[in-house]
């Protein structure tokens, strides 16, 4: 028995540094980063919060998120990476000892069947907050399985200040310890929100931090912004893309299972429950904001991310329940199987080179990067990049070591008063095709036709698309006057 015990660990571990060497292959293999400008700009609030001390309190940025990476990324982009890597594993790997130790076969499935779910795979390779939700999340379903259950409510209530949805992480697991009556447990929700409001009103005396201060609830209270709505069942339409037909299709009969079970009176595992509360709260609260078109939702697919670890919580269940009554060895060979196959999906989905493929391509790079590094290079030789630049790229001030919250170093495109210009005499602006219009609003005739500015260089685009043909253009102008 202790040696069976030993060597289901040892599969864990086993599990964790071959899915770890797997996703270093993948970024050995990748030439650029997923999740757009997000990426850039979740680095450079962690990074310069070194230096800006309210960039802690960052509510887009997210707070935890800034705490616990401004250290990592003074060491570069590549720090933040390796960063989302370990969590993702490591989450993998939580979740297996958790439910090893539940009295669980075969838990070195659950490393793969998490780190592959295509939405989570194609999202790691990044700067973004994900990863570190995921393990966070996978953290509480692990204090929970360990019986800590009072550590697992008090982590849980942090969840909002690493993404703003963990608020409805939060009411799903509320929802449980109601209908556990564990009514003991539900006061510890609130400590993370009253902790960090009052955090948030000692530094800033914004009474109702929280609130006032989410860029969020801020934009949809001035009306500033939007984003535009969608279908009720954009996500649902979506699920086998972002989750991967696999691991869709065993959540589906993961939940008419647990429903089967619960109207036949048989014994329902508190844990399943708990997984598929989470899940569907947080999808269902996501498929009614992009429907309604508020709180800035763009029906983003990468948002599902966060919830792979319940649903490979409850697919492991599922499996389990079906594979039971069988010998290990046949155990064993249905696991494999499965997780060859989601790993098989993973790739495909994220159409990234294979492990063996040495001159294989992942994440390729932005094209729209290739010009501002000409750009910033043009800058450097001609001695003008010390001056403040002024543009819409996060990835030029990564790339150049440009600070964005110190106005003598750089500032973006949409900071430029265009009725009443208060851009200082000297400061450069870098006008391209794609960000500066989209995000910054700035027309290149605004630039071009104004007295103030004078054109000091161009880049024509390298591509000339038929719906965008100054895309890839980029203008740099100077103010003179």
């Amino acid at each position: 028995m202790i040696f069976k015990i030993k060597r289901g660990l040892l599969a864990n571990y086993l599990a964790f540094v071959s899915v770890l060497g797997l996703l270093l292959i993948v970024y050995a293999q990748s030439q650029g980063v997923e999740g757009g400008l997000d990426s850039w700009n979740h680095f450079l609030i962690s990074k310069c919060a070194l230096h800006h001390h309210d960039l802690f309190l960052d509510q887009w940025n997210k707070p935890l998120f800034t705490c616990l990476t401004f250290v990592i990324c003074q060491f570069g982009f590549s720090a933040l990476i390796l960063f989302n890597i370990v969590c993702v594993v490591l989450s993998g790997l939580l979740l297996a000892l958790t439910l090893r130790k539940m009295g669980y076969n075969h838990t070195w499935a659950l490393v793969a069947m998490l780190a592959y779910t295509p939405i989570l795979f194609s999202n790691t390779i990044s700067g973004l907050t994900e990863p570190l939700n995921v393990l966070m999340l996978t953290a509480v379903l692990s204090l929970w399985g360990y019986n800590h259950l009072r550590s697992a409510i008090v982590l849980a209530s942090f969840l909002p200040f690493v993404r703003t949805e963990g608020f409805v992480i939060v009411m799903a697991i509320a929802l449980f310890l109601l209908l556990k009556k564990h009514f003991r447990l539900l006061p510890y929700l609130l400590i993370g929100s009253l902790g960090m409001n009052l955090l948030g009103f000692a530094i800033t005396k914004h009474i109702f931090w929280i609130i006032t201060d989410n860029p969020y609830w801020k934009q949809e209270v001035e009306g500033t912004f939007d984003p535009g709505n969608g279908s009720l069942l954009h996500y649902v339409k979506q699920s086998t893309m972002v989750f991967g037909m696999p691991m869709t299709i065993l959540f589906v009969l993961s939940n008419l299972v647990f429903i089967y079970r619960f109207f036949a009176k048989k014994k329902l595992e508190a844990f399943w429950l708990m997984n598929l509360l989470i899940f569907w709260a947080y999808f269902a609260a996501h498929s009614l904001i992009y429907y309604l078109g508020i709180l800035g939702s763009h029906g983003l697919t990468r948002v599902m991310a966060v919830i792979v670890p319940n649903m490979a919580v409850a697919n492991f269940i599922l499996l389990y329940q079906l594979v039971k009554t069988n010998r290990l060895k046949v155990q064993a060979a249905i696991y494999t199987v499965s997780v060859l196959l989601i790993m098989y999906t993973g790739y495909k989905v994220a159409n990234y080179a294979k492990p063996w493929q040495s001159n294989g391509i992942s994440v390729v790079a932005d094209k729209t990067q290739k010009n501002f590094i000409k750009a910033g290079e043009w800058l450097k030789v001609n001695q003008l990049m010390n001056r403040p630049i002024i543009h819409q790229s996060p990835f030029f001030d990564v790339y150049f070591d440009k600070d964005p919250y110190d106005l003598k170093s750089s500032y973006r495109v949409w900071s430029i008063d265009q009725k009443n210009d208060w851009a200082s005499k000297g400061v450069i602006v870098i006008w391209d095709g794609f960000s500066a219009v989209r995000e910054g609003n700035m027309q290149l005739s605004w630039l071009a036709n104004n007295p103030n500015y004078k054109i000091l260089h161009r880049i024509e685009g390298f591509e000339k698309p038929a719906d965008n043909p100054t895309m890839y253009d980029i203008v740099i102008f100077e103010k003179t006057n």
